[in-house]
């Protein structure tokens, strides 16, 4: 068994960037001991701007010994290693493969990543060059690793490799190109080209291969060194190469910076570090996961996000199975935001088999598009801390304002969910309910994969263009899972709907409309024109208003909801973005639709009353259950600066269980025995709490 498989990873990184830095080694270690940290990141590479080159890697500023070097500098990690180890830190080598000066770039210029007129990319984080991993700079990677490998490091940390939405069209990159496909590389931004999916498969595949010899090298000059990357979540790899489907092949842990947030806070979801961390999860193959989750709030590095937010980071993190990850600088260690760190860190020490080898219980799943997002115009890929830039979508139907609706929507219901990629698809068989967020380009395989999904039991919740396109992004000439459905694309989208309504039939017995009173609804942004076939209609689009004082709303033959059975199971098809109202707006009617079809198609686990913002996750290992509750009452601006602690919350877990104990409370809670399961009331719920059940 591998030393990063046998407990859980508590890596901190303290990004000294070589030189600047203002610690000792022993200064070093003990902090990252005293925050709790059982592994980090570490710097001996310098990536600080000096007066004759810019910010970036380069040969003159490694702080170790490796023949690349053209300085020779003291040996920080010779240093180091010892300090660390009698402190039982592991290092893990923080190793930047994608940022490098203007010196390098000039240096070496056939090592760098060129844009289509084959101009260098110069503008990495504003004021640098990047390297490709497919030119001769893989034997200087290659010699780097060899290298770090004659020391007793623990494990080698690729921040990186990369492409970016611009490259690569360096010499290399096009003489490969032609030689596997006979014609010159296309445009990246022109989708539409016969040979982009070719490109895009080209780079997933160099990334791929760049790991795999990475790995090599490193098992034959050190077989217990772990190796792992920079990979990527749910956003569209197109323009960075990073599968990690294909990626975690040739690596030790699979993770993604879903704790890097940036900018206006309120553009981005809550439950982003959870959603990585399953996603993850479901494509990990059974090996680890961490999820990234950086103190800083981007692009303000060296300035701190509130304490609250940093919980809010590590609590997601570990209580969806990921391994936790979080940088500070140096300057941080004395701030009172470190206390948090401390909290989480020590937390997980005392109670290791409670965030390590667990897998999720959730009978319910979101399905994200990891390989159909890159062909869907729908589709937009948000700001990460690496990216130059955000990618809008192209058309409507927006993937990621989709997912993150339903994901929401799922959460405020309390329904513990896990979250899929299209290789998780071939196994639905725990599952009870499937929610496809304008799952929109899918493969004959994953259309019968659901559809038998359904035919055997299961539940499905889908909306819009779900399976419209196959897996190139050809649209089908009717949904792919129209039987399943139960109804027919009549060949319109419509949209938008700035001010227009839906209407529940009325009288009409449905679980999925109860408590839903008003006689109209407002429509979500766009729709998708249907026929019923076998589906039953529970809601109507009302004809299109002229203006939002034109008229009152009347109800038209246009499908909105319908409900199909099919097999032993049923389905529900939304004929419109109902994701992306959900993201944008949270009508309550639209939270409650979500919330009744999610309870009506599967069973709750958990019951929690009169505590609407609390999250819950819900993991197991042989005998033991764990319950996760992530307190989110701190208002609905972020960032958060505060949480309503919450007191004498009543529970109930549908599972027999014969003892319950909150670990972070170190309390023991009485149970009563039901029916079901057991009843219990946690006396208090801060920010956050995970209570561990002893079950039959």
């Amino acid at each position: 068994m591998s030393w990063w498989t046998k407990e859980p990873l508590r890596i901190v990184e303290i990004t000294t960037f070589g030189e600047v830095a203002e610690l000792t080694p022993e200064q070093e270690a003990e902090a990252i001991r005293d925050l709790g940290g059982n592994a980090q990141h570490y710097h001996c590479m310098n990536m600080s701007a000096s007066p004759d080159d810019g910010p970036g890697l380069n040969e003159r500023r490694l702080f170790f010994r490796t023949k690349v070097a053209t300085k020779r500098n003291p040996d920080r990690l010779k240093a180091y290693l010892p300090v660390a180890h009698e402190r039982g830190v592991r290092v893990i080598v923080y190793f930047n493969v994608h940022w490098y000066s203007a010196g390098f770039a000039e240096a070496h210029p056939d090592f760098m990543q060129r844009r289509y007129d084959r101009s260098l990319l110069d503008n990495l984080y504003n004021n640098g060059c990047t390297p490709c991993i497919n030119s001769p700079y893989r034997e200087w990677v290659f010699q780097v690793l060899r290298d770090l490998c004659k020391y007793d490091i623990d494990g080698i940390f690729y921040d990186g490799p990369v492409f970016f939405p611009e490259t690569c069209y360096c010499e290399t990159c096009r003489r490969l190109f032609k030689e596997r496909t006979g014609k010159q590389p296309p445009r990246k931004a022109d989708h539409r080209h016969p040979l982009w999916r070719e490109f895009i498969e080209f780079q997933g595949d160099s990334m791929a291969r760049v790991l795999e010899d990475s790995l090599r090298v490193v098992r034959e000059a050190k077989p217990e060194v772990l190796l792992y990357i920079n990979g990527n979540a749910n956003w569209p790899w197109w323009p960075s190469g990073l599968d990690n489907e294909r990626d975690i092949r040739h690596a030790d842990l699979l993770g993604a910076e879903g704790g890097f947030i940036a900018g206006d806070l309120n553009q981005t979801p809550l439950y982003k570090p959870g959603v990585t961390a399953k996603l993850l999860d479901s494509q990990a193959q059974g090996k680890p996961t961490v999820v990234f989750d950086c103190a800083g709030h981007k692009s303000w590095s060296w300035y701190l996000l509130p304490e609250p937010e940093i919980s809010q980071l590590m609590a997601q993190t570990v209580a969806n199975g990921a391994n936790c990850w979080v940088a500070v600088f140096p300057d941080d260690l004395a701030q009172p935001e470190m206390q948090v760190i401390r909290d989480y860190n020590r937390l997980i020490k005392r109670h290791p088999q409670a965030f390590c080898g667990t897998r999720s219980l959730a009978t319910a799943a979101l399905l994200w598009l990891s390989q159909g997002s890159n062909v869907y115009e729908g589709s937009s890929v948000p700001f990460v801390d690496r990216s130059t830039q955000d990618l809008q979508a192209q058309g409507v139907g927006d993937l990621t304002a989709e997912f993150n609706g339903f994901y929401e929507a799922l959460a405020r219901a309390q329904i513990p969910c896990d979250v899929l990629g299209e290789a998780a698809l071939e196994d639905l068989a725990r599952y009870e309910l499937l929610v496809l967020p304008n799952a929109a380009a899918l493969s004959e395989a994953a259309v019968a994969s659901l559809a038998q999904f359904v035919r055997r039991g299961g539940n499905l919740v889908a909306d819009f263009e779900t399976s419209l396109y196959d897996e190139t992004g050809a649209r089908r000439p009717d949904l792919g899972l129209a039987e399943v459905l139960g109804v027919q694309w009549e060949g319109e989208i419509f949209g938008p709907m700035d001010w227009d309504y839906v209407a529940p039939v009325p009288g009409l017995r449905s679980r999925a409309l109860q408590g839903i009173t008003k006689l109209v609804v407002p429509a979500p942004p766009h729709g998708i024109a249907v026929r019923p076939t076998t589906g039953r209609v529970l809601a109507y689009y009302a004809e299109r208003l002229k203006g939002r004082y034109d008229h009152a709303p009347i109800v038209s033959p246009q499908p909105f909801l319908t409900e199909n059975r099919y097999g032993r199971g049923r389905s529900y098809f939304v004929a419109g973005t109902l994701g992306a109202s959900l993201s944008s707006f949270r009508f309550p009617d639209h939270l409650r639709l979500v919330r009744n079809l999610a309870r009506s198609l599967s069973t709750p686990p958990v019951e929690i009353t009169g505590a609407p913002w609390v999250e819950l996750s819900l993991r197991g290992r042989p005998g033991k259950t764990y319950l996760h509750l992530l307190n989110q009452t701190g208002g609905p601006k972020r960032p958060t600066t505060w949480v309503q602690s919450l007191h004498d919350l009543p529970v109930a877990l549908r599972q027999p269980a014969t003892r319950a104990r909150a670990l972070r409370a170190g309390q023991t809670l009485p149970l009563e025995r039901t029916k079901t399961g057991v009843n219990f009331r946690l006396p208090e719920l801060r920010d956050y709490e995970v209570i561990e059940f002893k079950v039959e």
